[in-house]
C-alpha cells in the first residue's frame, strides 16, 4: 500500500508518452479500468487486485492532469509486485502472486542484489528455489559509489555468481539478463519477462513464450526478455 500512497508523488515526472502500453494488441480492445486490468491478470494468474486496491488507484488517477500518461496496467503491477513488511521476520518478503516489482533506484542498496534474487524465486518457489545466497561488495567503493559487487546462489545442485557494475543506489539490469541466460540453459520452456511503469519500475513475470504474447496482446503492455 505504501506504493499507492506514494503514486501521486512520482506521477508529475510522467507526462507524455510514458506508459509502458505498446502496439501489441492492436485490434483488440485492451482494459481502461483498474478493475478491468485487475479481471484480465486474474485469467492470466496474477491475483491479489482486491476491489479497495483498484478504487484505491481509480481514485487517484482522476486527480492527474490530462497531458499526464500512465499506464493504469503497470501501475497496478507495481501495486501487486512490490511485496510488504513480514511482522514475523520484521523484514521485508516479496510477494506470491505471480508479479514481482521493484524501484531501480534500491533503498536497500546493501542487499539489492539478495533480495532481487528473493523476489523473483517467489515467482515461481518450487521450480525457482535459490538458495544460499550471498552478496560481496568488498570491491565497492561506498564514497564514490562505484566498483564492482556480487551475489552468489546455489540452484539445481550447481552454484551461479552474477557481477554487477556499482551504480551508487541503482539496480545494474545486466545482473537480470545474466539470471535470465542461467534460467533459459535449463530449458523449461519458461524464462523471466519484463516491463515498466514508465518511471523507474521494474515489473518481473516468469512465463513462457506463449503466456507472454497472449498477455501484451490482451493488456497492452509490452514485455521484453532482456533489456
Amino acid at each position: 500500500m505504501k506504493k499507492v500512497l506514494s503514486l501521486l508523488l512520482l506521477l508529475p515526472f510522467c507526462f507524455g508518452g510514458c506508459g509502458a502500453e505498446s502496439g501489441a494488441g492492436a485490434g483488440a480492445k485492451t482494459p481502461e479500468t483498474f478493475a478491468a486490468f485487475a479481471e484480465v491478470f486474474s485469467r492470466y494468474g496474477i491475483q491479489g487486485a482486491s476491489p479497495q486496491l483498484t478504487e484505491t488507484l481509480e481514485e487517484s488517477f482522476r486527480t492527474l492532469p490530462p497531458e499526464v500518461s500512465l499506464s493504469k496496467g503497470a501501475a497496478l503491477l507495481t501495486a501487486l509486485g512490490e511485496g510488504g513488511y513480514d511482522p514475523d521476520a520484521m523484514a521485508w518478503a516479496p510477494s506470491q502472486n505471480g508479479v514481482y516489482a521493484f524501484d531501480m533506484e534500491v533503498s536497500d542498496v546493501g542487499g539489492m542484489y539478495a533480495r532481487f534474487l528473493a523476489g523473483v524465486s517467489a515467482l515461481a518457489p518450487e521450480e525457482l528455489a535459490f538458495e544460499n545466497i550471498r552478496e560481496d561488495t568488498s570491491r565497492v567503493d561506498w564514497e564514490t559509489g562505484t566498483g564492482k559487487r556480487t551475489v552468489t546462489f546455489a540452484w539445481q545442485g550447481e552454484e551461479y555468481t552474477l557481477e554487477a557494475e556499482m551504480q551508487n543506489d541503482w539496480f545494474d539490469l545486466c545482473v537480470a539478463n545474466q539470471l535470465n541466460r542461467i534460467l533459459q540453459k535449463h530449458k523449461t520452456g519458461k524464462q523471466l519477462f519484463f516491463t515498466g511503469d514508465g518511471y523507474q519500475e521494474c515489473i518481473v513475470f516468469y512465463r513462457d513464450k506463449e503466456w507472454a504474447d497472449a498477455f501484451e496482446a490482451e493488456t497492452g503492455l509490452e514485455l521484453a526478455g532482456s533489456f
